[in-house]
């Protein structure tokens, strides 16, 4: 078992910007630099120095995104051609058609390859039970509540652990490094989400 938490520590180094971590722990923060294999392991990206001006947005860049999945109805006309969309949106009351509207024009503006994204997620949260599908978009709730910091370490541990067998996987979020590094709320976030909102990457 040291093994394992020896590992998560290497693992979870890069995570957090120094900063940010609930416990400062400067001298493990170093570790990646000398654990070739937790260095190999961190995603492209995800260095830990990049949180903030154009260092950051090049580090946030291929960084999972997290919205709220929509009900079976706006999932549907995302679906449709614009012009199904107008004949449908026609039929519902005035209320509803703003609020619809607004939701697909927020779609609309992601790029492509966004946009595919977000479907395939959203396939895979409909097809959990009810509770499942309220548990991730409550996660997700919470995560946005959080400062962009708190936000960056999250998704850093989302898209490390997304990429890791369960055993593995397990190991790190029972490490004492994970449960330092973020809150317990900030850990069942993580969790949740790698369990119940998979990363259409990996």
């Amino acid at each position: 078992m040291n093994c394992c938490f020896k590992f998560a520590a290497a693992m979870l180094a890069g995570l957090v910007p120094a900063g940010v971590a609930q416990t400062k722990e400067p001298a493990p923060l170093k570790a990646p630099a000398k654990a070739p294999g937790a260095r190999a392991a961190v995603p492209k990206g995800t260095a830990a120095k990049g949180t903030a001006g154009a260092g950051g947005r090049a580090a946030m860049k291929g960084m999972p995104v997290f919205r709220q999945v929509p009900g079976a109805q706006v999932q549907r006309f995302l679906r449709l051609s614009p012009q199904e969309r107008e004949i449908a949106i026609d039929k519902m009351p005035v209320g509803v058609q703003e609020s619809i509207r607004k939701r697909l024009a927020a779609f609309d503006s992601l790029s492509p390859e966004e946009r595919e994204r977000q479907l395939k997620l959203y396939d895979a949260v409909s097809k959990l039970p009810k509770d499942k599908q309220d548990l991730v978009n409550r996660r997700i709730g919470e995560f946005q509540q959080l400062g962009p910091d708190r936000k960056l370490g999250i998704r850093r541990a989302y898209q490390l652990l997304s990429g890791k067998p369960e055993a593995a996987r397990q190991a790190i979020i029972d490490s004492p490094e994970f449960k330092e590094r973020f809150t317990p709320t900030e850990q069942q976030i993580v969790v949740d989400l790698v369990r119940y909102y998979p990363n259409p990457e990996m």
